[in-house]
């Protein structure tokens, strides 16, 4: 099986927490046992730019739409000349069109990879999901909670999902680092702010709103808070007037989209993440723990399979202004208890969530495949 070629198809790849999955993996993959290919099927983005620049062979096909059945014949073409025994897809997008031409192209071994529920699937999407699962070698779930969903709701079946945790890419001389004072003074940090970060797209399943509003009632009994939002998308213009509406402007710092979390994280006390909907596991909650982070999170997807409500963080309901401002406080004002869940956190993070877990399982799955199919023949 050496040299088995796979490659990861993605509709794109902006920065984003699938988008970390898909680099950490085809990075992480060893290179003396597959030739990893990744084709993006609209467009490229930063993480793309950095994977070319780390020599990974990525093809940007700038596919027009998703609706001509000559574009996945066109595909499968493509794929078959290259003789691929791997596709790996990831999204919904690119997994339908994606494992559709790996079929018609005969690759040996097809792995969709499903990152979160989407419960607003339509019913010809939760169709193609079934359909196209009887075609495919595994599922992917990126947590528990994707996989009940794939299994009740897509109707796949059981023994073709498995659970494959998403995995933190830190390295160990940043875990190591202390948040320099010059950071803090360039972002606007007091030396006694209690630092509250969230690491995620502006976009409205994530919670942003709620958590504007939850701010609110903090600052007004802890004013020595600073809530970091690391992150962009449609929302930043509201969010930036919401934020001045409420009268915490100043105390609020959007950072925008930033390639150097891991840094900003070093200089944070509390990690949170207060989705309202659809969360597949919150991989910017696993960076967190990676650095010893208490974690706050919602009762959503996957991230009560990160938080372990009063060992590593606190769980509150989504949409819920003055249950998230109440474990917020319950943070800022003990220390003990950030340092004690902080510990604790990145003792889970190393049992459950660390990259090296993530590519074995990932390379188990292939190499168990690939001999099922030699098998076969």
């Amino acid at each position: 099986m050496n040299g088995a070629k796979v490659l990861h198809i993605v509709e794109d790849l902006k920065v984003g927490g699938l988008e970390n999955v898909i680099a950490s993996i085809v990075m992480g993959l060893d290179k003396t046992k597959y030739q990893i290919h990744v084709w993006c099927l609209a467009r490229g983005g930063d993480v793309a730019t950095e994977l070319i620049g780390k020599g990974v062979v990525v093809k940007i096909l700038g596919e027009p739409g998703y609706h001509n059945p000559l574009r996945i014949l066109y595909l499968a073409r493509l794929i078959r000349r290259e003789k691929f025994n791997i596709i790996h897809t990831h999204g919904y997008f690119a997994s339908t069109f994606g494992r559709t031409a790996g079929i018609i192209a005969r690759v040996p071994v097809i792995i969709a990879h499903v990152h979160s529920a989407y419960h607003e699937y339509a019913l010809r999407n939760l169709l193609m999901e079934n359909i196209l699962s009887r075609f495919s070698d595994r599922i992917i779930c990126v947590s528990r909670a994707v996989q009940r969903f794939v299994i009740e709701t897509e109707r796949v079946r059981e023994d073709k999902t498995c659970l494959i945790y998403n995995a933190a890419n830190i390295s160990p001389s940043v875990l190591s680092l202390e948040a320099s004072c010059h950071e803090r003074e360039q972002l606007g940090i007091d030396k006694q702010d209690v630092v509250i970060t969230i690491v995620a797209s502006l976009t409205p399943n994530k919670g942003h709103r709620v958590l504007l509003d939850a701010f609110a009632q903090v600052v007004k009994k802890y004013p020595l808070t600073k809530l970091l939002v690391v992150g962009d998308g449609p929302l930043m213009g509201k969010l930036r007037a919401s934020a001045d509406h409420l009268g915490i402007a100043s105390r609020v710092i959007f950072a925008g989209q930033r390639r150097d979390v891991p840094s900003l994280l070093q200089l944070s006390d509390i990690s949170l993440l207060p989705s309202i909907m659809r969360e597949g596991l919150g991989i910017a909650l696993i960076e967190a723990m990676a650095m010893k982070l208490p974690l706050i999170g919602t009762k959503v997807g996957g991230i009560p399979e990160v938080i372990e409500h009063n060992v590593n963080g606190l769980l509150v309901s989504p949409g819920n202004p003055q249950e998230l401002a109440t474990a917020m406080e319950t943070l800022v004002q003990d220390g003990n208890m950030r340092e004690r869940m902080g510990r604790r956190g990145k003792e889970i993070y190393e049992e459950k969530f660390t990259l090296p877990r993530l590519i074995g399982l990932v390379e188990n799955l292939y190499d168990e495949l690939l001999e099922k199919k030699v098998h076969a023949r």
